[in-house]
């Protein structure tokens, strides 16, 4: 595969109103992302932004590859169902396989933000159906107009050697029993409760819909026909159709961990996304407190499944207890 350029983001300014489109996207409606009376009254002082709002620094990235250029082949569709070569070639498959976060301090309204990027580790295994595995980590540091850091990110990609066969994949929608699973609205966890063993079952979306992944893409920069373009997923990629950024998965299991948990509390945030998310699933939550140190840091394990009871993706969190 040809190599993609790390990410390179120069000017990274938070606004108000794109805080307010992202944590739209997510479906969250909490007043610390839009309410300045509210978030001024608040402890934090002022609005914030959600805890995975630096992936919108793809609008400001100068080599983001998946974001139409004016004047320049989309490998998209348009007048064919592709008008080029993917980035990183067509020799195998590319995939999101995790992202992790660690939060220096709340990322507010007004901070300019710059990110520097490097390589991470890197390293293989062998799959029995797409033959050489090959992960590899970026990690980007975002830092304040001072350059003090604010947020590192680091993803993870997984290269496959061969194509992955994808005429198997298909929306849950249409297969098999759907689980039940009662909507669960989160409160806010009073301080007192932070102990081991409790958990809570959140629903992060009822019938996702394309509406919404649409909404996201536009709202996180991130275009790529897999998450946007149904004429290039089904007769280029061999999809079924388009399916949802997973991120936008991790940005939904956000808002149940800071309905639950707090707001500007989280020190780390991790997922690992197992499964793909399609059109008209339904997606639920569980969330447990695993540890609570001395220091009065919790550890929080974190599930998402679909209606059907199959594992989305798995994560971690860390977070101030009572925050």
């Amino acid at each position: 595969m040809n190599a993609i350029p790390l990410p390179r983001v120069p000017r990274f300014p938070v606004e108000e109103g794109h805080i307010r489109l992202f944590a739209r996207a997510l479906g969250d409606d909490n007043p610390i992302y839009r309410d300045g009376d509210y978030a001024a009254r608040s402890p934090l002082g002022g609005i914030i932004a959600p805890p995975t709002f630096t992936e919108a620094g793809n609008h400001f990235d100068e080599n983001w590859p998946y974001r139409p250029r004016f004047g320049q082949p989309w490998f998209g569709s348009g007048a064919t169902p592709s008008g080029g070569p993917r980035p990183g070639g067509d020799s195998g498959t590319a995939m999101h396989a995790e992202t992790h976060f660690a939060y220096h301090k709340p990322l507010r309204v007004g901070t300019v933000l710059s990110a520097t990027a490097r390589d991470g580790r890197r390293w293989e295994k062998q799959g029995p159906r797409s033959g050489r595995l090959r992960f590899s980590e970026t990690v980007l540091a975002f830092l304040d107009e001072t350059g003090t850091p604010v947020v590192d990110c680091t993803n993870v990609v997984l290269e496959t050697e061969r194509a992955v066969d994808n005429a198997g994949a298909g929306p849950a929608a249409q297969r098999g029993k759907v689980k039940p699973w009662p909507g669960v609205a989160v409160t806010r966890l009073d301080p007192a409760q932070w102990s081991v063993g409790r958990s809570v079952e959140a629903t992060l979306v009822d019938n996702l819909t394309r509406g919404q992944i649409i909404q996201y893409a536009g709202a996180a920069g991130d275009f790529s026909p897999q998450h946007t373009d149904e004429v290039y997923n089904t007769k280029v990629a061999g999809y079924p159709g388009i399916f949802a950024h997973g991120m936008l998965t991790m940005g939904m299991l956000g808002r149940a961990l800071t309905d639950w948990g707090g707001d500007g509390v989280l020190k780390t945030f991790g997922f690992q996304f197992r499964r793909q998310v399609w059109p008209g699933d339904s997606l639920f939550a569980r969330l447990e407190i695993t540890a609570v140190s001395e220091l009065g840091i919790a550890t929080f394990a974190l599930g998402v499944e679909n209606q059907h009871g199959e594992i989305v993706g798995k994560g971690y969190a860390t977070a101030f207890a009572g925050g």
